[in-house]
């Protein structure tokens, strides 16, 4: 795993940089103590991503078959949202790796998830949405990635 932090956006080599990524992005609030990469039941790790930060939501749809997958526990609050689709910022592809970070309490319960993404054309690295999860158990939502 490398990240160019050179430039104005830092830069994945692969999707797993996501994690070491998401670790500095929360570093200034909620850290991230745990990280799951999103794959599709077809085995594939590109996806279409749609989110709204505000309501706190996020879908992926798998670039390859067309899977749909909400993230964590986004479909109960899909309904009243209003998703922006996400695209790169650099070279304005819509085809990214997805990965989530968790921080947590001390019993493991999740605070806060952050949705990041890698661009699958030019590696920029970002985090499109975010959400504090005020309730327990929320444990089963690592796996829900």
């Amino acid at each position: 795993m490398a990240i160019d932090k050179s430039g104005k956006w830092w830069v994945g080599s692969q999707p797993e940089d996501l994690k070491e990524y998401l670790e500095a992005y929360s570093s200034g609030g909620y850290k991230t103590h745990e990280f799951r990469l999103a794959k599709c039941k077809c085995g594939r790790d590109e996806f279409f991503f749609f989110a709204d930060d505000d309501e706190g939501c996020a879908k992926r749809i798998c670039s390859f078959c067309g899977e749909a997958h909400f993230v964590c526990d986004s479909q109960e609050w899909w309904t009243n949202s209003n998703p922006e689709e996400w695209k790169c910022a650099e070279c304005g592809s819509k085809s990214a790796n997805i990965g989530v970070g968790f921080s947590v309490y001390e019993d493991g319960e999740i605070r806060w998830l952050y949705v990041g993404e890698r661009c699958a054309s030019c590696g920029i690295l970002g985090c499109f949405a975010g959400w504090k999860v005020a309730y327990s158990p929320s444990k089963q939502l690592m796996d829900q990635v």
